[in-house]
């Protein structure tokens, strides 16, 4: 029997993958990826981001809100530890992570603040954080905007929020899309 969730998740991973190919290495670099990290993927989404850190470390775990994404994870990811939550409201005690990426998924999380304040409560101190997300300007962002109940932040607003949190602000990339990674550290 066909399951089109599958078909359509697998299409939705394969072209992630795909825009995502050339950003990976800055990724994988801001986050200074160890053997030994324990990360988090933040909206991970059909997990194949995760599934790239993976084989960077022996411990990664993706979150997302939507529980069909998340047994799509389990199934073709399995050495991806995935549960389905919020940003706000991560199901880990404090100081778990020593890394944590959410790549383009920010802008879909209800309450900035509130997952800022989780993100920074899980991760260890000298942690990191990499954020990758769009300007509100940009192309893409403003027709997922049209589509979706989103809210992108500039990286000026993400930047200030990220500092109000209690982040130290390591390093900021812009790319000419529109996007950037802004990198952070839990003193």
């Amino acid at each position: 029997m066909v399951n089109f969730s599958d078909i359509s998740l697998s299409f939705s991973g394969w072209l992630r993958r795909r825009r995502f190919a050339k950003s990976l290495p800055i990724l994988v670099e801001l986050l200074n990826v160890k053997k030994d990290d324990i990360i988090l993927d933040v909206g991970a989404g059909t997990g194949v981001i995760a599934e790239e850190i993976s084989k960077l470390c022996d411990e990664v775990f993706a979150l997302d809100p939507d529980p069909k994404k998340v047994e799509y994870i389990k199934k073709k990811h399995p050495q991806v530890k995935a549960f389905d939550g919020s940003a706000e409201a991560i199901q880990f005690p404090e100081n778990y992570f020593t890394k944590i990426l959410v790549v383009s998924s920010f802008h879909h999380f209800k309450d900035k603040g509130s997952a800022l304040y989780e993100l920074y409560r899980v991760l260890k101190h000298n942690g990191i954080l990499v954020i990758r997300d769009s300007e509100p300007d940009a192309r893409t962002s403003k027709f997922e905007g049209r589509v979706a109940d989103v809210e992108f932040l500039t990286l000026d607003n993400l930047k200030t929020k990220l500092e109000e949190t209690g982040f130290e602000i390591k390093e900021i990339r812009k790319s000419q899309n529109g996007s950037y990674f802004i990198s952070s550290t839990k003193p």
